[in-house]
């Protein structure tokens, strides 16, 4: 397998983080694959943005939840950053899935754990994402137990990814993978680099390993060397792509 590069939120060390920019900025830069966030805004439309919160990101006060479409597209969501960004907004993942069409290989949706989905809900994501082509080239991921049974109550044709924060749930987000028909581990960086043999445990049951978030070139080879392909950055990580070349 070719060593796959995924851009953590676009080419957010450059650019203003899960907006249209970072996304341009990841293609144009040669990433693989882009990862970004995914919450519903008030109304249940499904919105780019990593924090329940808007104030980090735009400086303005109030949950993203509580706040509709034209609220949150009055925003600026790229001055923060630096005032190369101004005017920059928060995209819908409609606008996202049509701005990262030339994107090489996957995009990665983390849906934030803090957001209630309906039947409903989980439904139009699915219907957006195969109307836009990429049930094939998706993973759709979730730190929420309860979307990832909604998801696959309604469809077992999209890769799902379990997601690992320490060595202590490796096993058991490994096994709800197994237990899946297309699945991928996401795992903090450290966790495989403490325990090299957790890459070999997953692929031993068809199951590919994804390590996130990876800014050190150092740890990047590491990762590299003990197999692990798929790795997600924020800096894209030219100097990293030096290494592997």
């Amino acid at each position: 397998m070719e060593l796959e590069i995924i851009a953590h939120r676009g080419f957010s060390a450059k650019s203003p983080e899960n907006t249209l920019a970072a996304f341009s900025l990841a293609i144009a830069r040669g990433a693989d694959s882009i990862e970004f966030d995914i919450q519903l805004a008030a109304g249940g439309l499904p919105v780019v943005i990593h924090d329940p919160t808007l104030n980090r990101t735009t400086g303005t006060w109030g949950n993203v939840a509580q706040k509709t479409l034209e609220q949150i597209k009055a925003l600026d969501a790229g001055s923060w950053f630096s005032p190369e960004f101004a005017g920059e907004r928060i995209p819908t993942l409609k606008e996202t899935l049509l701005a990262v069409q030339a994107i090489p290989k996957y995009i990665y949706l983390d849906v934030k754990k803090h957001c209630d989905w309906t039947m409903e809900q989980v439904q139009y994501l699915l219907e957006m994402l195969t109307e836009e082509g990429w049930q094939d080239r998706c993973i759709v991921s979730s730190f929420s137990d309860k979307f990832v049974r909604q998801l696959l109550e309604l469809s077992s044709d999209f890769t799902i990814g379990y997601i690992v924060g320490n060595s202590k749930d490796y096993k058991t987000q490994l096994a709800k993978a197994a237990n899946a028909k297309k699945a991928a581990i996401i795992s903090q960086y450290r966790v495989f680099l403490k325990e090299p043999s957790l890459v070999e445990s997953a692929r031993n049951q068809g199951i590919d390993v994804v390590a996130w978030t990876v800014d050190s070139p150092q740890d990047f080879q590491r990762l590299t060397d003990i197999g692990v392909k798929r790795i997600i950055t924020n800096c894209l990580i030219e100097k990293q792509l030096a290494i592997s070349s």
